[in-house]
């Protein structure tokens, strides 16, 4: 434990293991919440590559009434494409990652957004909330002497206070969820494709034929551990696509969050019996959220795999009667041609050091969207309400 005392009031404890943390942590969080401490040791269990963990606990007045999960993550030059990078680009990348070393602290989850890495008490307002929050923030960057912090995904109650209480943090532009809404009247996948226009409903028809012959198969536990290095390597293949890596995974990553978790779905499509592609998704009450893909890129082609998983997800969707399915941050034109329309999001960023600032300044310029690429996509004949 590292402890920091901020005044006579407020103070904050740091704790780096799940295992360190006191009894005001566990009884302060409701039942079943994530920032439980048998839910953050299962990813300390994983072992994930580059990422380090820290727990603040906020008190006032003596009082637990905070409690703060940040991830710390040691930014290597292999996290930048250099097929994706302008040559200018990448050398100071990989120059800077060798001399500074840089650390990025995240409030947030590197590696999902669909859990709360933040709780406070209901007695505080959300600006107190907000306060809490960045009172736990600078205790941890100071503790793990990172560069910049990363807050994602903020939540609606505190977002303006970051707008206009926090003005060394910058909005990150286009960051976007890309969600589509489930007709209810939709029963089936066909129901779908009656309901796009002729153009988008040819290209449908075209892409699912394309798939003809394959296997579906979803994975127990049991299997998803035994196919682990399979499912890893066809992961790796979308991550050497990415222009970013904001951290990676490891193949003891999804066969450990399938063991322990029911609402985890993950399912491998072969060809000519050969794994060519995985499609993983969690299953919440009214939503089904996309998790990680994997894809053999040399039959990505000629099988329009990428899209027929978009539209696997779509059909599972269906078939568990969600209202939502979530396809998350990437590919926005390919997801719109879908049918997903963008949900903004709020993540925030602040960097310490001047050259490493510019320089995720051009790269975020250079990896933005074109936004009237996507936009102007509208596959059905009239509004899913």
């Amino acid at each position: 434990m590292i402890c920091r005392i901020r005044n006579k009031r407020s103070r904050v404890s740091l704790f780096t293991k799940a295992t360190e943390l006191p009894s005001d942590w566990q009884s302060l969080l409701p039942n079943d919440h994530f920032l439980k401490p048998a839910s953050l040791q299962i990813y300390e269990d994983v072992k994930l590559p580059d990422v380090q963990f820290l727990y603040a606990l906020v008190y006032q007045n003596e009082k637990p009434v905070a409690a703060c999960y940040f991830q710390v993550l040691s930014l290597k030059k292999h996290l930048l494409s250099k097929s994706k990078s302008s040559t200018t680009i990448y050398g100071l990348w990989q120059a800077l990652s060798l001399l500074v070393r840089p650390k990025l602290l995240v409030g947030g989850h590197l590696f999902r957004h669909d859990i709360c890495s933040f709780y406070a008490i209901q007695e505080l307002s959300p600006f107190e909330i907000f306060q809490a929050y960045q009172s736990a923030i600078q205790i941890a960057l100071r503790e793990s002497r990172a560069h910049a912090v990363l807050v994602k995904d903020v939540q609606q109650p505190i977002m303006v206070y970051f707008q206009h209480h926090a003005p060394q943090y910058f909005l990150l532009r286009n960051d976007i969820s890309m969600e589509m809404k489930i007709a209810p009247s939709w029963n089936a996948l066909e129901d779908y494709e009656a309901a796009l226009k002729h153009k988008y409903g040819q290209r449908f028809r075209k892409i699912r034929q394309s798939l003809n012959g394959a296997t579906i198969k979803e994975l127990s536990a049991e299997e998803v551990f035994a196919h682990r290095e399979v499912l890893y390597s066809l992961y790796l293949q979308v991550c050497e696509r990415q222009p970013v890596r904001l951290g990676l995974i490891n193949a003891a990553y999804l066969p450990t969050l399938k063991k322990e978790n029911s609402n985890l779905h993950i399912w491998l499509v072969e060809y000519n019996q050969k794994p060519i592609a995985f499609f993983s998704a969690w299953s919440q009450e009214t939503v089904l959220d996309m998790f990680y893909i994997g894809l053999d890129y040399t039959c990505n082609d000629s099988l329009q795999l990428y899209f027929n998983l978009l539209f696997f997800g779509l059909e599972q969707a269906i078939i568990l009667g969600k209202k939502k399915l979530i396809l998350g941050r990437t590919a926005l034109e390919a997801k719109a041609r879908v049918g997903c329309e963008p949900r903004y999001l709020s993540t925030y960023l602040v960097i310490k050091n001047g050259g490493l600032r510019w320089l995720v300044n051009q790269s975020w310029n250079h990896f933005s969207p074109a936004e009237e690429v996507w936009e102007n996509r509208h596959p059905f004949k009239k509004m899913i309400e």
